[in-house]
């Protein structure tokens, strides 16, 4: 068997412990840790950084589904398999290791600390390699997906220093990001149905953008400096925004519309939450306070070019 597909190295490694450390690995690759990663980044950290993160994962998400569905490569055996949550998705290219890629060396790029890199490089790597050690991804498709994700990475900051005129257009960048959504769900390869999470996302990027709009008009809205009033934001922002997931769960079997329609609900009030909604809450029990008080910044005019 070719080296890029075995899979028998792995199982004299395993072990309980060592199996729960990759379980957890696996994890920040999932949905649930990526948009509560974003909505916690945004709040307490810098909503300019992590709107581009969106962004970068939004993109990233629709073309890693589109080219799974278009190659159509098995993943391994049932028999290694110790992760269930894959379903009966394809495993050429890892979305793990395309997420981990931009996920984690796109925030060491933008804060540029070594420490900071070397922390980062060792997340993506242990991700990638949980993939394989769980058994639902071959080094084929590990590689392939670490290539996508980096040469996504290299392709937007290249793409970001040039002025496009959607940039400056909210308008634009909404009706862009619709068009590039709908086409590809129109176009999706070999009479496939995309999976629900792509119009998912493309509904948090069209609320966050135009909550960021609001927000930039309304209220300037910038995280504390303070430990404290960031640990509480992030407390008070989850526990808010668990709630709303699950209000979303419990509505979506009385509401009963088309799948994918209730999921690009589900990311346009995911993306009103978390840029909208939980800002004016922060501000109104003080815990963070509006920027306008402060000098402008880049980040506050356009968030994909905003200095670091």
């Amino acid at each position: 068997m070719d080296i890029l597909h075995n899979l028998q190295w792995v199982l004299p490694l395993r072990s309980p412990a060592l199996t729960q450390f990759a379980v957890g690995l696996s994890w920040l690759g999932y949905t649930t840790f990526i948009i509560f990663f974003i909505a916690i980044g945004y709040w307490t950290w810098n909503k300019a950084l992590f709107y581009r993160l969106l962004l970068l994962v939004a993109i990233n998400a629709l073309v890693n589904a589109y080219i799974k569905d278009l190659m159509q490569d098995p993943r391994p055996p049932l028999e290694l398999r110790l992760d269930d949550l894959v379903g009966t998705s394809y495993g050429l290219p890892s979305a793990h290791a395309q997420m981990a890629v931009v996920m984690w060396l796109w925030l060491a790029w933008e804060v540029r600390r070594a420490s900071l890199w070397v922390l980062c490089i060792l997340i993506a790597l242990g991700v990638m390699l949980s993939r394989m050690y769980l058994g639902v991804h071959d080094l084929e498709d590990v590689l392939v997906g670490a290539a996508l994700g980096g040469a996504s990475l290299f392709a937007f900051e290249r793409l970001r220093k040039d002025h496009w005129p959607w940039e400056q257009s909210v308008g634009l960048r909404v009706l862009a990001i619709a068009a590039v959504t709908g086409a590809a769900l129109l176009a999706w390869p070999n009479g496939f149905t995309a999976p629900d999470y792509i119009p998912l996302v493309a509904g948090a990027l069209i609320a966050a953008t135009l909550g960021m709009q609001w927000d930039k008009n309304h209220l300037r809205f910038a995280a504390p400096p303070q430990f404290w009033r960031k640990l509480t934001m992030g407390l008070v922002g989850t526990a808010i925004f668990m709630g709303e997931q699950k209000l979303l769960k419990l509505l979506g079997p009385v509401v009963a519309l088309d799948p994918m329609l209730w999921a690009f609900i589900k990311g346009l009030a995911n993306g009103v939450c978390v840029a909208v909604l939980m800002p004016a809450v922060f501000v109104g029990l003080r815990l963070a306070l509006p920027s306008a008080a402060l000098a402008p910044s880049p980040s506050s005019n356009n968030p994909l070019s905003a200095s670091r």
